[in-house]
C-alpha cells in the first residue's frame, strides 16, 4: 500500500480569548445616586444668560 501523504492542520486562533486580558478589566463606578443629593449634576444647566447664546429663538 502507498503511504498517505500528511496535510498540515490549519491552526485556528482565537484572538479574542487572547485579548480578553488586556481589555476586560474591572472599573470603579461613580455613585450617581449619593452625587445627586449632594446636588451634582454632570451636565450643568442655566449657565449662560440669553444675551451670550450665538443663536435667536424665533
Amino acid at each position: 500500500m502507498a503511504k498517505k501523504i500528511a496535510k498540515p492542520e490549519m491552526v485556528l486562533n482565537n484572538f479574542v480569548a487572547k485579548h480578553m486580558h488586556e481589555v476586560n478589566k474591572s472599573q470603579v463606578f461613580v455613585d450617581r445616586k449619593k452625587d445627586a443629593k449632594r446636588g451634582y449634576s454632570k451636565h450643568k444647566q442655566g449657565r449662560y444668560s440669553e444675551e451670550y447664546r450665538p443663536f435667536l429663538y424665533c
